[in-house]
């Protein structure tokens, strides 16, 4: 190849390469992006949703998003997850039909592929609730109600534990109700409690007897009807995370459960009201793809 063909072949590389750059500005003043591939990283973020719940958890390029926030929340989750590169969700959790924790899914629903979409068997006679269904029978999608012990495994290695509720909590009571979710990822797991209360936290222990975690997603906003002081002297968090409005109406976190919190020890309380979303990096899992011999 000749020097004046190289010369060439180098102007019209570069040129193309500045013409990417222009292009990729002017749809960013559009409100438009490149598709970036999603993180591979191992990691919770707790998404500030105001007053509600929203969890993302990533590890080895898949998603699992557990609740949604409010309705008004929807929008943020979803912008959240497309600026992480998230295009297709491996699973979603409903934890419970409650407005602060399925009102955003429907967007969620209608913006994301969903391999595998989870909810309890509780149903609520509310407009929140119906668009849920609406969304996921218009997308195809059938729900799966988990058994207690069910796993959700990563291609990774890492791995979701469905743990409750057990048959033990009453039918009516929605936030003892809530799916209680495990996350497991190389020695660190995570706890999510959903909006689960003192009834559930002891059925958890009494079915789970040996149960311990890392970071605890505090149950119910921090409430003063979830973690009780024998919940937390036996599961031992080192980590506590509260999702809940600033300035919000319930008075969330309650002072009660903050002290609860202090005597148990942790030291680490993140809340969303105080610090907006809420990102811990876990270990990748010892027998993932990429540490395998």
């Amino acid at each position: 190849m000749s020097r004046k063909t190289k010369r060439t072949i180098r102007t019209v590389l570069i040129t193309l390469g500045a013409l990417l750059v222009l292009l990729e500005g002017a749809l960013s003043m559009l409100g438009l992006s490149f598709d970036r591939p999603i993180t591979t990283e191992t990691a919770v973020h707790f998404i500030d949703v105001g007053q509600g719940d929203a969890s993302l958890l990533l590890s080895g390029g898949q998603a699992v998003l557990i609740d949604a926030g409010e309705t008004s929340a929807g929008e943020t989750v979803v912008d959240y997850l497309e600026a992480l590169g998230v295009t297709r969700l491996y699973a979603v959790v409903a934890t419970h039909p409650h407005a602060d924790h399925i009102g955003g899914m429907a967007k969620v629903i209608e913006a994301f592929p969903i391999d595998n979409f989870y909810m309890g068997s509780e149903t609520a006679n509310t407009k929140t609730y119906e668009r849920m269904l609406d969304a996921l029978n218009e997308q195809n999608i059938r729900p799966i109600v988990p058994q207690s012990g069910e796993e959700l495994a990563f291609e990774s290695g890492a791995a979701i534990t469905f743990l409750g509720p057990a048959d033990d909590v009453p039918a009516d009571d929605l936030n003892n109700r809530s799916i209680v979710c495990l996350f497991r990822a190389g020695d660190q797991r995570v706890l999510l409690m959903g909006d689960a209360e003192g009834i559930a936290e002891a059925s958890l222990l009494k079915h789970h007897p040996f149960l311990s975690c890392e970071v605890l997603k505090v149950g119910h906003h921090g409430s003063d009807t979830s973690s009780t002081k024998y919940f937390l002297n036996r599961i031992r968090p080192d980590t506590a995370v509260i999702s809940c409005g600033r300035d919000n109406d319930y008075g969330h976190p309650s002072p009660d459960t903050m002290l609860r919190l202090t005597e148990a020890n942790i030291k680490d309380v993140r809340i969303t009201a105080e610090q907006g979303s809420v990102i811990i990096q876990l270990d990748q899992p010892s027998d993932s793809k990429e540490n395998a011999a």
